[in-house]
């Protein structure tokens, strides 16, 4: 489904690369971690693949392929089809991408009739239904909501129902649960699982948390410093880690009771 070959990514007029050589192969429905420290490039992978890096960034280096097709050579109308239907993205802080003066219904109407022609009614049912999905309680009331009226869960949760809106084959996911309490997490987590099971999405998820990486993950990439220092199946990561690297964030992870969690 998707392929990353070698991709280098470059920002502004330096000469040097921030991400280089980094290469995935992924499948429908596989969950895919990327794992590594703040500024190791995690998230610059994943807006490379959705095409909307920031600050002049561009892949100077590598082809990215979905389906077979390349996202390199795409336009603005390719990209505009293509992105929040096949392809969605979860940001870190999804309140943060709602515009925050606006409710919460005709925002979501706006962005289901911008991919699909189809009424302001059907938009709002179908935005209610999505939002109950992810279980939120009284779906309509959520419409109608200002953003700062919910909770960071509530919130991070609707934007994995706009997300999952058009149940798209790929799903990218920033961080989705670090700025959430333990138990809230836990819950995103069940649900972007659940995600794979109902819709067979694979997902790419970026994460400093080696413990949600073990728990989700069929593979897991390391980076560090813009370049991948371990890559391979979840149990050769967390069995046989070839990156001292990798050994020394596994060391990092608490052990409770004498048991470690990963």
């Amino acid at each position: 489904m998707l392929s990353i070959q070698d991709i280098a990514v470059t920002y502004g007029k330096n000469p040097s690369p921030t991400v280089e050589g980094v290469s995935l192969e992924m499948k429908q429905g596989d969950i895919v971690s990327i794992v590594g420290e703040s500024g190791s490039g995690k998230t610059t992978v994943i807006r490379a693949v959705l095409g909307c890096l920031p600050g002049g960034g561009r892949v100077s280096r590598g082809t990215i392929q979905f389906e077979e097709r390349d996202l390199g050579g795409l336009g603005r109308e390719a990209w505009r089809s293509l992105r929040g239907t096949s392809i969605s993205m979860i940001f870190q802080d999804s309140g943060a991408m709602i515009n925050p003066i606006r409710r919460i219904g005709p925002q979501y109407v706006e962005y289901i009739r911008t991919h699909q022609k189809i009424s302001k009614r059907d938009a709002w049912e179908k935005g209610v239904e999505m939002l109950e999905r992810m279980r939120l309680p009284n779906g309509d009331n959520i419409m109608r909501s200002y953003p700062f009226q919910l909770s960071g869960g509530m919130r991070q949760r609707v934007g994995i129902a706009m997300a999952m809106t058009f149940q798209p084959k790929l799903l990218l996911a920033d961080e989705p649960t670090s700025a959430l309490d333990v138990t809230t997490q836990a819950q995103i987590v069940r649900q972007m699982m659940e995600l794979r099971e109902q819709y067979n999405t694979g997902i790419i998820l970026v994460t400093h948390n080696l413990g949600v990486a073990a728990y989700m993950a069929d593979k897991i990439l390391v980076m560090k410093q813009g370049q991948v220092v371990d890559a391979g199946s979840r149990e050769e990561i967390l069995n046989n880690p070839s990156s001292d690297y990798t050994r020394r964030l596994l060391d990092s992870v608490p052990a409770i009771g004498g048991e470690r969690f990963v």
